[in-house]
């Protein structure tokens, strides 16, 4: 049984390049390498009608751009106070 989807989030996955790198090093040959740069990658939500959204990034200090990126892509909004919502429905309810 399939269950359903939560449509009530944002999904942001952050990967990490391994091309050309050995498989493994370390003194022990037990540590995976991985380069410094990735991609954000922003997850589609229809209900939301949001689409998915890329953004490259050179190196680690970079993923926060990358993030404010593609949520600008977006064109989303972040909203810090709990007490927006509120104010938001008594503006609907007008």
């Amino acid at each position: 049984m399939a269950s359903k989807r939560d449509n009530k989030t944002i999904g942001i996955t952050i990967r990490f390049f391994t091309n050309d790198l050995p498989k493994k090093v370390g003194k022990k040959n037990d540590n995976v390498p991985f380069w410094t740069s990735g991609n954000v990658h922003l997850e589609s939500n229809t209900e939301k009608g949001i689409r998915a959204q890329d953004e490259l990034f050179h190196y680690l200090n970079d993923i926060h751009r990358a993030i404010r990126e593609v949520m600008k892509k977006a064109k989303l909004v972040a909203v810090e106070d709990i007490a927006y919502s509120i104010r938001a429905e008594k503006r609907k309810n007008r």
